[in-house]
């Protein structure tokens, strides 16, 4: 398994690797500073890596290497190279190019290219809550947050979206329509990100009422309450720019609110634009499918209980991850 500086992309390897109940090693790979939002040409290649911080990448090669992103696709590719060709290289979402070298490429159906015959379609990316570690910090903020009113109305920050920006005026209208509506009772607990621009988070903070809460993302000796939210928020609204927190959110089972900042110059909504056309990520699309399958409703809706949990294919992706690696039962 490959891993590397994106929680949200880690969990889903760990978790598709945890599925085939196989062996399985991780290395982690540390990208150069000055490469961490560079975009490599898709090839075999360790020249974006920190060579000395990274794990060892060393003989004897697996029968499978597990990857997601295109940094360490390109990692991947440079795996099998090595081996000669014989290591299989499992990705999860699409690849940004050479489709074919790869084996398996299991794909969100926001995704394009679902026909292709390496291609194994899931319902929903394997972002998934770990159970115990959800009750762990069920316990751990437990008491800090027994004081805090009820309903506890969660509201989770991010930063821009494609040519969406993220802008002080469209969070202080989140902020009036929550405290007009489903969290006009109880408090909101605010918690913002590290891409949040500063002009945001003063917004939230202005913006909120005496008995609402704010975290800032970095505020010195204040520990990220993140966690303890999931594990005990009663409702949750999210802005739109981050699939990792609306797919999280999504698997608790409770209220979601999508906060979808508009198009520059024009009115937000679920509606796929020309330009979404071009892009082999619909992110739009991922959030359509939530709202229809009643996962999740948009801003200015009441937000309700799901009915059924959102799907998961996690054992889909162990079985063929097995199949992969030879195992035939």
């Amino acid at each position: 398994m490959l891993t590397g500086p994106k929680a949200g992309d880690n969990a889903q390897v760990l978790r598709a690797a945890a599925a085939t109940g196989l062996e399985a090693v991780v290395r982690n790979v540390v990208i150069l500073p000055g490469q961490l939002a560079a975009k490599p040409g898709i090839g075999p290649s360790l020249e974006h890596l920190d060579r000395v911080a990274s794990d060892p990448l060393e003989g004897p090669w697996p029968e499978v290497v597990l990857a997601i992103g295109r940094q360490l696709s390109c990692v991947a590719l440079w795996i099998k190279q090595q081996s000669g060709g014989k290591t299989r290289i499992a990705l999860l979402n699409a690849p940004k190019g050479l489709w074919n070298d790869f084996d398996l490429v299991v794909l969100p159906p926001y995704y394009r290219n679902r026909g292709r015959p390496n291609v194994l379609p899931i319902a929903m990316p394997l972002i998934g809550l770990d159970p115990a570690h959800l009750a762990a910090a069920r316990q751990h903020f437990g008491p800090e947050f027994s004081d805090l009113q009820r309903p506890l109305n969660v509201l989770l920050v991010g930063g821009d979206m494609g040519q969406r920006r993220l802008e002080p005026g469209f969070v202080r209208h989140v902020l009036d329509e929550m405290t007009r509506g489903y969290a006009a009772d109880g408090m909101i607990y605010a918690a913002t990100s590290r891409r949040t621009p500063a002009g945001v988070a003063a917004a939230l903070k202005a913006g909120l009422r005496p008995q609402d809460r704010l975290y800032t993302w970095g505020a010195a000796g204040v520990e990220n309450p993140y966690p303890g939210l999931l594990a005990l928020g009663d409702s949750f609204t999210v802005t739109a720019d981050s699939l990792s927190m609306l797919i999280e959110v999504a698997r608790l089972g409770k209220p979601l609110t999508i906060a979808e900042p508009p198009p520059p110059g024009g009115i937000g909504g679920l509606v796929q634009r020309t330009s979404d056309l071009l892009r082999p990520r619909d992110l739009g699309a991922a959030i359509a499918l939530l709202c229809r399958g009643g996962h999740a409703v948009p801003l200015g809706k009441a937000p309700h209980a799901p009915a059924t949990p959102l799907p998961d294919d996690a054992a889909v992706v162990g079985q063929r991850l097995r199949q992969l690696a030879g195992v035939k039962s």
